[in-house]
Parts: structure tokens; C-alpha cells; sequence
């Protein structure tokens, strides 16, 4: 019997970061997937809690917009599949804005937080 759509997802994502992240890269916790209301344009920040548990350590960013390699795409596509057939709603988050940390100012983008934590533990 095949795979359900929820676990598809959640390998082939897997499986994408497992081979598009440079060898010895340490897992990505969660993602940031933005969208950019005015152009369409996509972006994926992936991040890591550090040693002392703090969440916001910023690994990577992929992007749609030219210049962008097939795995910025590839990611972002997967990160949309997993957030449409893997959405849990006390793990993951949606923003209906997002807000510049460094300028306080809107960012004019709208974005989903999704915990990547699960694809790496056993337990779930």
C-alpha cells in the first residue's frame, strides 16, 4: 500500500534537505516560508536552536528570485506540499504579516513557520 499524502510530504522533504544541504550541516528545527504580497517572489530561512536552546540561529536562505538554484525551488515547493498535507496547527504557525526586526517596519510579506523537527525524530 502506498504512502498517504502527510507522509509523502514529510519524505520527500526529508529526503531534499538531507541532499541539498552541504554534508555535515546540522538539521534545520524549523522554517520561515515567506511570500512577498507585491511580487509573488518566495523566500526560506531555516534555522536551528543552538546549544543553550535559544531558537533564532539562522542557517540558510533560499530564494525564488533569479539567480536561484533547482533546490531553492525544489525546497520551496516541498515546504508548501508538507504545509498543505502535514499542517499541524499547535507545531506549526501561519503570519498573516511579518514585520522587518531590524527597521520595525512591515516587510509586505505573509509567511508560515513550520517546525522541521519532527523529520528528524523518532518519535513522531
Amino acid at each position: 500500500m502506498g504512502l498517504n499524502a502527510t507522509e509523502a510530504s514529510a519524505d520527500r522533504l526529508r529526503a531534499l534537505l538531507a541532499a541539498g544541504l552541504p554534508a555535515g550541516t546540522p538539521p534545520a528545527h524549523s522554517a520561515l516560508l515567506l511570500l512577498s504580497v507585491a511580487t509573488g517572489q518566495e523566500e526560506v530561512r531555516l534555522y536551528r536552536r543552538v546549544a543553550n536552546g535559544t531558537p533564532s540561529h539562522e542557517t540558510a536562505v533560499f530564494r525564488s528570485e533569479p539567480p536561484h538554484d533547482a533546490f531553492a525551488l525544489d525546497l520551496i515547493a516541498a515546504l508548501h506540499a508538507h504545509r498543505l498535507h502535514n499542517w499541524q496547527p499547535l507545531r506549526d504557525g501561519y503570519m498573516p504579516g511579518v514585520i522587518h526586526m531590524g527597521t520595525r517596519r512591515a516587510t509586505g510579506q505573509v509567511g508560515w513557520a513550520i517546525d522541521l523537527r519532527h523529520l528528524t525524530e523518532d518519535d513522531e
